[in-house]
This record gives structure tokens, sequence and C-alpha cells, in this order.
């Protein structure tokens, strides 16, 4: 029995690892058409609404929301119906651009509405659990982490090519332009995705029928296998040592480990349900998205406005910030010496209040009337942004079974769209009021969430550190020095499942 578990792990893994290609495609190539068509519209929307159209503040920041809007929708739909959320928002978003292109170019409607359901391009939640989903079998987990970290990292990178071409685009050839070059990224993604749904489609069904087989032949064989493995003894012992023999085993650290290894992520929705800290950290991916839906939403006008550069100038300025972001994200969270190097400072979960700190001080760098000061406030906070999105997301999924995943990771970005919707609706508002106040506005909220987050971080240490302590006979320094946060968090809900599963037995 314990080679045929192992056989169906080793296959699963085969059928995740072995199409080269789709990994390609869902961790480089889509995230990075998807970072470029869903930024490009920061760079011209609230300019030419301004410049163009000569809209009210007002105005233009419900323009703006139903922009964020076609992302929340699509997002939402992600939860249930990745595939036809991914679809769907491709094809709108497409449909959008084109709209923009053929109209005619003095009249609002066809240029707001065409550039409001190109928000329906956000995809981000589809591809996240597309790559969850494609390592949710991976011998080891740090794997499925490393790989939604470069996804990531891909949108980034896309994020930085739309803002550094897109700039020079709108200021050299204006609306057609930047239309065009929106219809020829969402065309490369719509090839992507289906070059992609073609060449998953029957691998997942594969993993999903040998994992339900997987299921069936663990409960039938080991129904009262605690350990997650079966030892050669329980299959001799007799019913009345099994009981003595279970406590015996939770108790071992060692076993305990082994155990959250292997039967954390797969666990189903009734085994391991979500904790607070798990819908915490979908709020949190909602206060992370507040600054920099301040930055992109009223960002460029300002730079506009208050510091008299070109499109080109702003989009350059954006690009800056964004690769310094990227190179921060990669280099910090991707590589062995930089995450050495970040664990000194501040390890996991506390990496998130750092992350946060930063962004609320770079915004506030921002707020600052000089222009030199303001680019760098730009670069910090987009550098500690992305830097705050990427372990927020590495932290939600390591955290997190598959199942809840599934339904937790586009919870988040809804959440965070939502959000956007916030700052797309008041960011306009608070600029013609006093063009500094979306920065001063940001600033307090983040320096409040992050100060909330660390005590609650600590609180959460405690209680889990205890738990696992009390279980396994250790002292909680130990514990803390021999897990991470993550594994702590794996285990103790390991042990909370394992205590329920005793309780409906007795």
């Amino acid at each position: 029995n314990a080679s045929q578990n192992t056989t169906h792990s080793i296959s699963a893994y085969r059928i995740s690892t072995m199409p080269t290609l789709a990994e390609i495609i869902v961790l480089g190539i889509m995230p990075f058409l998807y970072g470029a068509a869903t930024r490009l519209p920061f760079i011209y929307f609230v300019i030419h609404l301004n410049g163009h159209f000569e809209l009210s503040w007002g105005y233009i920041g419900l323009c703006v929301a139903a922009y964020q809007g076609s992302r929340v929708i699509t997002s939402a739909l992600a939860v249930y119906y990745p595939r036809v959320s991914h679809f769907m928002g491709t094809a709108i978003g497409l449909a959008g651009y084109t709209l923009v292109f053929f109209s005619n170019k003095d009249l609002l409607a066809p240029f707001v509405a065409g550039t409001a359901i190109v928000g329906f391009s956000e995809t981000m939640s589809s591809m996240q659990k597309y790559a969850k989903h494609m390592y949710k079998s991976t011998p080891d987990p740090k794997r499925g982490r490393l790989m939604l970290k470069y996804q990531y990292a891909s949108v980034m990178i896309g994020v930085v090519f739309a803002f550094s071409v897109g700039g020079f685009v709108y200021q050299y050839h204006k609306i057609n332009g930047v239309a065009l070059f929106g219809i020829i990224i969402e065309s490369l993604s719509m090839l992507a995705l289906l070059v992609n749904f073609y060449l998953i489609k029957g691998e997942i069904t594969e993993e999903e029928d040998e994992d339900e087989e997987s299921v069936k032949e663990n409960d039938a064989v080991n129904h009262n296998n605690e350990g997650g493995v079966i030892l050669e003894q329980d299959a001799q012992s007799s019913p009345s040592n099994r009981s003595s023999d279970r406590t015996s085993r939770l108790s071992s650290f060692g076993l305990l480990l082994h155990a959250a290894n292997t039967e954390y992520s797969t666990a189903e929705k009734d085994e391991i349900a979500a904790t607070w800290l798990n819908w915490m950290l979908c709020v949190s991916f909602g206060i992370e998205a507040l600054t920099i839906g301040y930055n992109l939403s009223i960002g460029p006008i300002f730079l506009q406005d208050e510091f008299k550069r070109d499109t080109g100038m702003v989009g350059i300025l954006f690009a800056v910030g964004a690769a310094s972001g990227s190179f921060a994200a990669i280099s910090i969270t991707c590589t062995e010496m930089g995450k050495n190097a970040f664990k000194k400072i501040a390890a996991s979960p506390f990496d998130v209040v750092v992350a946060f700190l930063g962004i609320a001080i770079g915004v506030s760098v921002a707020a600052v009337p000089n222009f030199g000061v303001h680019v760098l406030g730009l670069v910090l906070l987009m550098c500690f942004n992305d830097l705050g999105a990427t372990v927020l997301t590495e932290l939600q999924a390591s955290i997190t079974t598959a199942e809840n995943f599934s339904f937790l990771g586009p919870l988040g970005q809804v959440v965070r769209r939502s959000l956007n919707v916030a700052t797309a609706l008041t960011g306009p508002l608070f600029y013609g009021y006093f063009p500094r106040l979306p920065y001063i506005v940001a600033a307090a909220i983040t320096f409040m969430w992050t100060v909330m987050l660390y005590f609650l971080f600590k609180y959460r240490v405690k209680v889990i550190t205890d738990e696992i302590a009390k279980e396994t006979g250790r002292n909680r320094g130990s514990v803390m020095q021999r897990v991470s946060f993550a594994r702590s968090e794996m285990m103790h809900s390991t042990i909370s499942m394992r205590n329920s599963a005793q309780t409906i037995e007795e």
C-alpha cells in the first residue's frame, strides 16, 4: 500500500512537471501579457479624459472605477469558473481595445466603454489557480511556492514593458497607437490561452482521476492511519493498541511534521478549514493595493500637472519604478542570497510587515512637493508594493490547502480590485481638492494596518507555537527554531484536523 501511494504521488508529480511548454505559458507568457494589457490604460486613460474630453474629476473617477469594476467581475468569476473567466476576460479585453481603435476619437462613450471593458482582462486569479493545481502534488512544497513567485515576477516584467513603451506610444501616436498596442497584446494573450487549454486538458483530468483513486484506496485500506504513512507495526497491532500508537505518533515532532508535509496540501475543505489568518491576508491584499491604486489613478496626471512632464517621461518613470520593484521582489524572494539576507531583517510572517512599512514610507515620501523626492517615493512605493504582493502571495499559498486556495486565491484578488474601485472613485476627487491628499490618505491607512498586522502576527505565532509544543512535548524555542512560520501553521492545522477526526470517531 505504501508503494501504491508513492506511485500515485510520483505519477501526479510527473503529470505536473512534464508539460514544459505549459509551465512556460502559465508561469511566463500569460502573466507577462496580462501585466502589459491591464496596466496600459493607466498611462493614457486619466490623461486623455482630462486633456482631450475635459471631464470633471468626479466623472473621471467614475470612468476609472468602471475599469476597476470590470477587473472585480472577472476575479470573482474565477473563484468557481477559472477557465471561463480567463477566456471571457481576454476576449472582452480584446474587444475593448478594438472598440477604442475603430471608434470616432471625438466621441466620449466608445472611448470610455472600450477602455472600461479592457478591465475584464484581469485574469491573475485564474492563472494562480492553474499554477497551484499544477504543483499541488509536488513532493517538495517549496517548488510550488517558488513557481507562484516566478509567475508574479512575469507579471511585473509585463508591467515594466507596458509602462516603458505605452507612454511613448501615446505621446507620438495618441489613442490609435495605444489601442493597436493593446490589440496586439490581447491577441497574443488569447493565442497563449488557447494553446494552454489544449496542453492541459487531458492532464488535469488524469491527475484528478488519480487523486480520487488514491483517496478511495487510502480511505478503504488505511482509515485509522494517523501518521500520514503506513507503518509496519500498525498493520500488525491490535485495535486496542492503535489508540495509544496514535497518541505516540502525534507526540512525535518528526512524525507530525511529516504528516503536515504529506497531508496538508491535498486536504479537503471539511478536513482543514481556512483560519482567520487566511481571511486577514485576503484583506491585506486590498490594503496593499490601496497605495498603488491611488498612484496609478492619479500618478500620471500628477506628474503631468505638478511637474510638467510629458506622457513619454511619465511612462519611463513608472517603468523605472516597476522595474525596481521587479528587481527587488525577484532578488529578495527568488534567490537564496536574497532570501537569507531578508530573513536576517524579518522572517515570515514579519516580512509582510516590513513590506507594508516600506509601502507606507514610500507613499509618504511621494507626497513631498519636490520632483526628485517624489520620484524617490514613487520608486520606493513600487519596490515595496511588488515585494509586498509577492510575500503575501507566498504566505497565503504556503498556509492554505490547494482546496481552500481555489477559493481564497481569487478572493484575495477580488478584495484587491474592489479596493482599486474605491481608489478610482476617490483618487480623482481627492486630487481635485488637494493634489497630494490621495498619497496622505494612503499613507495613514497603510501605517495603521502595518501596526495591526505586527501585533496580530505576534499573537498568531505564540498561539500555534504553544499548541505544537504542547502536542509534541517540546519547548516553544525549539519549535520556533526547527520550523518556519508557514510550516508551523501547517502542523497546527494538521493537529486540529486529527483532533476533529478523533472526536468524530469517538
